[in-house]
């Protein structure tokens, strides 16, 4: 920097530096010279950088204030509504005080007609109704047995099963399934219906083994036509001879 200056003032006085003979104290006034210059420059920048100073202060207070007043602003706005909607607020209706021992008989009351209402409105399941599908099921002789089966556990028949488990004994085609309905009918043979039945099946059954089982039945039955379709069948020369044997036992049996 000193030699800027110096260069400068060389060049000022340029005509001064070509005489031959030098002023005394030339250099120290050309230094002292120098060294005022430099003083006053760096006062000019130390208030250069005050001004900078105090502008950056005052702008930095300037956006505190601005902030503070609208964030002030926003919290009244916010304020207001809240206020609004508390005075729009009606009061409480007061709500009558029922005591438990009220409530608690308006709850089972409910839950009572509740229950009685679904029941009310719940099919009535027919306890019989897997043993009619399974009679019903011509594609399964495992599920027609299973009915028989279950039909075999029953203390008595209604009209529907005895009719079902006939017709199984008269028209199933699978010889087990006949004879299941037959061991389950010889359980109610006293029955009208089903008497009357085995005894029509003395004269259409061709079967050897369902005629055993059959007479077996059926021959201690003394009804006067029982016995001649027992003689019907032990005359007939396409009876096998066990048949026809157990035909003649049950007749001895049943005369004596």
């Amino acid at each position: 920097m000193e030699r800027d200056f110096f260069k400068q003032y060389i060049q000022e006085h340029k005509d001064a530096f070509e005489n031959e003979a030098l002023p005394p104290n030339m250099l120290g006034n050309i230094l002292g010279n120098l060294k005022e210059r430099e003083e006053l420059k760096l006062q000019a920048q130390n208030k250069r950088r005050l001004t900078y100073t105090w502008l950056a202060v005052a702008c930095s207070l300037f956006l505190a204030l601005g902030a503070y007043l609208f964030v002030s602003q926003e919290t009244k706005e916010l304020a207001q509504p809240n206020t609004q909607i508390a005075t729009n607020i009606p009061n409480a209706i007061e709500q009558p005080i029922v005591s438990k021992n009220e409530e608690a008989p308006i709850i089972e009351n409910t839950a009572v007609k509740s229950t009685k209402q679904f029941a009310a409105h719940q099919p009535t399941v027919n306890p019989h109704q897997a043993i009619y599908d399974g009679l019903a099921d011509s594609l399964s002789v495992a599920s027609r047995l299973d009915a028989i089966i279950k039909a075999g556990t029953l203390t008595s028949l209604n009209d529907k099963l005895k009719t079902e488990l006939c017709r199984a004994f008269d028209n199933d085609g699978n010889d087990n399934v006949r004879l299941a309905a037959l061991e389950v009918l010889s359980k109610f043979s006293n029955d009208k219906y089903i008497q009357e039945q085995l005894m029509a099946g003395l004269s259409k059954e061709k079967d050897p083994v369902v005629q055993l089982e059959l007479i077996k039945i059926m021959g201690n039955n003394s009804n006067p036509e029982t016995t001649n379709k027992l003689i019907a069948m032990a005359n007939n020369p396409f009876t096998v001879e066990a048949v026809k044997e157990q035909v003649y036992y049950a007749l001895l049996t049943n005369n004596n």
